[in-house]
C-alpha cells in the first residue's frame, strides 16, 4: 500500500473515531451508568416521572378533584388521588375498621383526638404505620414544622419515631391555641334598646338585662316574647357554657387537688359553673329546645334572625360566612349589624376566659404498605404546599389563572368579585382534603372577607394586652396519658355531660342532686383516679 493510500485510511479511521466518541457522548447523556454520569443524569431527571396513585380518606369526595387547580397540581407532582370518602359520623369507625383489617388508604387522613391517643399507638406498635423520616432536611418546610408543634413529640412519636403528621393549626403564638367559644351578637338590637357598649364587652348582669329588654321591646321584629335569648351549637350545651365562666384555671377532666388526682366534676368550682348555667336556662335566658336539639338548629336561629346570642366556635372565619348567609338572605343589611362579644367571667366581673385545644386540626398517618419512593411523594408535596408558592396555590389557585406577581412581591388575585366587593371563588364547592394535612393556612388570606378579622380588632388587642384574658391550658401528659383505664373510660364525659342536661331541665336543688351524682359516679371513676395517681405524678 502507498504511503498516500496509508495516509487516507488513518484520516479516514480517525474521523471514524470521532464519529464514535460524538455518538458515545450523546448516548452517555442518556444512558451512561458511570457514578460521574448518574449525578449528572440525577440533577436534570425529572423526579417526577412516574405517575403514582394515592389513596386517601377525604370529606365531601364527591367535591374532590374535579377542578382545574386539582389538576394543575396532580400534573405538577404527577399523581393521581384515589378518594377514599367519610363523613363526620362514620369517619372514627372507619379508621378503626380499616386498621383491623390492615386495609387503610395509602394517607390516612382522620379527625385524630387526643382521647384515641391510646388506640393510635396500640396501632403504630403493631405496625399499621410507616415512620416518618427523622431527618427531615430535604424537606425544609416540614421539618420547620417540628420544631413549632408539640404534639409530634407528645403524642404521635413512639420510642423516638414519628408515626403521624399533625396539620399544624397555624395560631399567631399570643392565641395560645385557644378556640374560640364565644357569642356572635345581634349588635344592632342591643343599640335600639339604649343597651349597647362599644367594645362589645358585657358582664352577665349586663347580659341578662339586655336578654329580658330585647325580648320585651322586640327590635327584630319576631312578636313580643318570641325572640330567644342565648342559641348554642348542640355540641357545646353545656359544657362550653362552664368552660366560659372561668370558675377554676384547670379543668382537664381530671386536676390536681392536694397533690393527688381528682375529677374536676366533683370540685366546687364545677358545681358553681353548673349552678350559674341551670340558672340561665331556668330562667328562659337559654333558649328551652337547647336541651333536646341534636344538629345546626341553634346557629339556623341565629342566622334566621331569631335569637339575640348564639354560642359556638365562633372565629373570625365564621363571622365571615355568617355575614354571608345573613346578607344573602337579608337578616341584616350591613355587616356591623353582628358582632363577636365578650362576656366577662360572673367570678369577678372582668377576666375573659377561652379553652385551649391541640395544635392540631387532623392527623395523616402513612399506611406500612406505602413503599419509600411515594413517601418521598408525599413529603415532597406537604413541604411544597407549605412554602410561599404552595400558600399561594393553596389561597388563590394557579399562577397566571387566578393570581399574578406584583412588583412588590405581593399578589394580585384575578377572581371576579361579588356586589359587595369581597372575591367570589370559583372554587367555592371544592373539597382541599389533600392540601389539609401539613398544616393549617395563617388568616386572613388575600381571598378571604376582612370584615370578620375587622370586627375582632378590639378583642385580639385585648387579648394580647390585657391581664385579664386567660385560657384554660391544656394538660398534654394527661390527655395523651394511655393508661388502659384511663384511655377505656376517660372522664366518663357522655355520662357526666348527660347528668349535667338533666339536672339543668329539672326543678331539683342543683347542689343537692349534683352531690348525690358524684357519690355515685366516684367508686365507677376510682380505678382511673389510682391509675393516675400511681402512673402519672
Amino acid at each position: 500500500m502507498g504511503m498516500k493510500k496509508v495516509l487516507c485510511f488513518v484520516i479516514v479511521l480517525l474521523m471514524l473515531v470521532g464519529v464514535v466518541a460524538c455518538g458515545k457522548s450523546t448516548q452517555d447523556e442518556n444512558t451512561d451508568t458511570s457514578s460521574e454520569n448518574d449525578s449528572s443524569v440525577q440533577e436534570n431527571a425529572n423526579p417526577y416521572a412516574e405517575k403514582m396513585t394515592i389513596s386517601m380518606s377525604v370529606l365531601d369526595a364527591e367535591k374532590s378533584g374535579k377542578t382545574e387547580k386539582n389538576k394543575w397540581f396532580n400534573e405538577k407532582f404527577n399523581v393521581e388521588w384515589k378518594y377514599i370518602p367519610v363523613t363526620w359520623g362514620d369517619w372514627l369507625e372507619k379508621v378503626r375498621a380499616w386498621v383491623a383489617a390492615d386495609d387503610t388508604p395509602d394517607i390516612l387522613w382522620w379527625d385524630m383526638k387526643l382521647s384515641n391517643t391510646g388506640e393510635f399507638r396500640a396501632w403504630a406498635n403493631q405496625g399499621a404505620f410507616k415512620e416518618i423520616p427523622a431527618d427531615l432536611s430535604k424537606w425544609p418546610e416540614l421539618a420547620k414544622r417540628r420544631e413549632e408543634l408539640v404534639s409530634d413529640d407528645k403524642v404521635l412519636t413512639i420510642d423516638g419515631k414519628l408515626y403521624g403528621w399533625p396539620a399544624y393549626r397555624n395560631n399567631p403564638e399570643w392565641l395560645k391555641d385557644a378556640y374560640y367559644p364565644m357569642f356572635a351578637y345581634r349588635r344592632d338590637w342591643a343599640k335600639e334598646v339604649g343597651m349597647y357598649k362599644e367594645d362589645d364587652m358585657y358582664t352577665w348582669d349586663e347580659v341578662k338585662e339586655m336578654i329580658k329588654t330585647v325580648q320585651k321591646e322586640d327590635p327584630g321584629k319576631n312578636g313580643v316574647g318570641n325572640t330567644l335569648g342565648i342559641t348554642s351549637e348542640a355540641w357545646a350545651f353545656p359544657t362550653v357554657f362552664t368552660e366560659i365562666l372561668g370558675m377554676a384555671e384547670d379543668r382537664n377532666g381530671y386536676v390536681k387537688v392536694n397533690g393527688s388526682w381528682t375529677p374536676y366534676m366533683a370540685t366546687p368550682e364545677f358545681l358553681e359553673e353548673l349552678k350559674f348555667v341551670a340558672q340561665l336556662y331556668r330562667e328562659g335566658y337559654i333558649w328551652k329546645d337547647q336541651m333536646v336539639v341534636g344538629g345546626s338548629e341553634g346557629a339556623d336561629n341565629f342566622y334566621g334572625g331569631r335569637s339575640f346570642m348564639f354560642l359556638g366556635n365562633n372565629s373570625p372565619s365564621w363571622f365571615n360566612g355568617a355575614y354571608t348567609k345573613m346578607l344573602d338572605s337579608g337578616i341584616i343589611k350591613t355587616v356591623d349589624q353582628i358582632a363577636p362579644m365578650v362576656v366577662f367571667s360572673p367570678k369577678d366581673n372582668k377576666s375573659f376566659w377561652l379553652t385551649q385545644t391541640e395544635d392540631y386540626w387532623t392527623v395523616a398517618n402513612i399506611s406500612h404498605k406505602v413503599d419509600d419512593e411515594k413517601l418521598n411523594r408525599i413529603l415532597d408535596m406537604w413541604n411544597w404546599l407549605l412554602t410561599e408558592d404552595g400558600r399561594r396555590f393553596r389561597v388563590a389557585g394557579i399562577p397566571g389563572k387566578d393570581y399574578k406577581d406584583k412588583a412588590d412581591g405581593t399578589m394580585e388575585i384575578l377572581w371576579p368579585k361579588n356586589p359587595d366587593g369581597s372575591y367570589k371563588s370559583p372554587y367555592v364547592d371544592m373539597a382541599f382534603n389533600e392540601y389539609t394535612p401539613p398544616g393549617l393556612l395563617r388568616a386572613p388570606t388575600e381571598t378571604d372577607r376582612k370584615e370578620g378579622f375587622e370586627a375582632f380588632e378590639a378583642i385580639h388587642q385585648f387579648m394580647q394586652t390585657s391581664p385579664d384574658y386567660h385560657v384554660h391550658p391544656l394538660n398534654w401528659d394527661l390527655n395523651a396519658f394511655d393508661g388502659p383505664k384511663f384511655m377505656q373510660w376517660g372522664s366518663f364525659s357522655s355520662d357526666v355531660t348527660a347528668k349535667m342536661k338533666e339536672v339543668i331541665a329539672s326543678n331539683d336543688d342543683v347542689t343537692k342532686a349534683w352531690n348525690n351524682y358524684v357519690k355515685e359516679m366516684l367508686p365507677k371513676m376510682q380505678p382511673v383516679i389510682d391509675e393516675l395517681n400511681a402512673k402519672l405524678k
